[in-house]
């Protein structure tokens, strides 16, 4: 009987504990999904992510979702909340609407695969750098779990800011001197941020001895620049002839939209030139009707420079010919040296003051062809010919002639 008892209590045991067991194994089969966010990162290759920066205009955001569980997620979509500043943008009838979520469709996600979610926002332009907090919605259903599972998840999205830097200037020509025009300036920028500028203009503020060549030269549009990119900007710029030669300061100025900031300084040169004055001219007047006159002018170089090869040129007008030019070789500082012209005055010149112009040419640190126009004031009187001189001899005689022949017949009168 006891016997009986205690085999009847172990085949009770057996079957609880395989009931037990066989729950288990039930309760095991019926898997959980588990939606975990791997990786955030602006692009569509993870294996090259981009970076995004204010005024970022249609960039992709891209969210990896993984089912880290053991069943299928069903249904499942990824809803991103928006807030400044980033915008998402749609158009209806022509016209343009934002909205503060977007939301994508995934379906189905298997237990151990992922799926990518990717969305288009915008940046607007006077974003702070920074790494934004977005509210990720996660929403789905599982063979357990007949009803919607919402999910929160923030996200960290960033926005880098690019920093621009003067890398290097050149100009040509290389050598810049009082009076040069249509100087082209070129400046190259570099991008030295992690993110990109977009929508960039640049502006040179000119101030005296600066112009302008022309209206908006002192400007360029680049457009975007990446980060560690490189790009130029060109502009043309005029010299004034009175300029003192040292170096300048010139502000490079950045505008992206209403934003305006100042990239740098740049160093500019201008190099002294020769500088001539007339210590004489002579003769300072001339006849009508003259001819090879010998018009001397002695310049003298005031400047600190040598000037090589010098030709200089008398620009007298339509009144003036003969020989207007000499050749004078190298004037070193404080030297002086004359040209001789040989001039001709037309005979129908009118009596008066002409300003005309010589106009000195030479060569300056060995190739740069450098020059300057000195006014010059010419005195032209009248020439009288011979024939009214004698003319006005003949009624000069006759009237003497006359007074006498007069004196006389009174005398003859009288003495009768």
């Amino acid at each position: 009987m006891l016997k009986f008892k205690f085999l009847r209590i172990l085949v009770l045991t057996i079957a609880l504990a395989s009931l037990i067991l066989n729950g288990s194994m039930v309760k095991a089969q019926v898997g959980v999904p588990k939606l975990v966010v791997s990786s955030v990162y602006w692009g569509v290759n993870p294996a090259i992510p981009l970076t995004a920066s204010p005024g970022d205009k249609g960039a992709t955001l891209s969210i990896i979702v993984v089912n880290a569980g053991d069943d299928f997620a069903r249904d499942v979509k990824g809803t991103l909340m928006l807030q400044s500043p980033f915008t998402c943008e749609y158009y209806s009838n022509s016209e343009k609407h934002l909205i503060d979520s977007v939301t994508k469709v995934a379906g189905d996600i298997a237990a151990g695969r992922s799926f990518t979610f990717q969305y288009t926002l915008n940046i607007v332009q006077n974003a702070s750098e920074g790494v934004y907090k977005l509210l990720f919605k996660l929403t789905y259903r599982s063979a357990r779990m007949l009803s919607e599972t919402t999910e929160t998840i923030y996200v960290d999205v960033p926005i880098w800011k690019g920093e621009l830097h003067i890398q290097s200037v050149s100009t040509n020509p290389p050598k810049v001197y009082p009076g040069n025009m249509q100087v082209a300036l070129t400046v190259f920028i570099i991008n030295s941020g992690l993110g990109s500028v977009n929508n960039l203009k640049v502006f040179l503020e000119l101030n005296e001895p600066f112009k302008a060549s022309s209206t908006g030269s002192n400007e360029a549009f680049i457009g975007t620049i990446r980060s560690s990119q490189v790009a130029q900007a060109r502009f043309l710029i005029d010299i004034n002839e009175k300029a003192k030669p040292g170096n300048y300061p010139l502000s490079l100025y950045a505008f992206e939209e209403s934003n305006k900031y100042l990239i740098g300084l740049i160093s500019f040169t201008i190099a002294e030139k020769a500088s001539f004055t007339i210590i004489e001219a002579k003769p300072t007047s001339f006849q009508a009707g003259d001819l090879g006159v010998a018009f001397k002018i002695t310049l003298k170089n005031n400047g600190s420079v040598k000037a090589e090869s010098v030709r200089v040129k008398l620009l007298a007008g339509n009144y003036f010919s003969g020989t207007l030019t000499d050749f004078l070789g190298t004037i070193n500082p404080g030297e002086s040296k004359t040209a001789f012209f040989l001039v001709d005055i037309d005979g129908k010149t009118p009596p008066n003051s002409y300003t005309v112009d010589l106009r000195i040419e030479w060569i300056q640190d060995e190739f740069y062809n450098l020059n300057d126009n000195l006014p010059i004031v010419i005195n032209v009187k009248w020439r009288y010919s011979m024939v009214i001189i004698a003319v006005v001899l003949a009624i000069a005689a006759i009237a003497v002639l006359s007074f006498i022949i007069k004196r006389k017949g009174f005398s003859f009168k009288k003495s009768s």
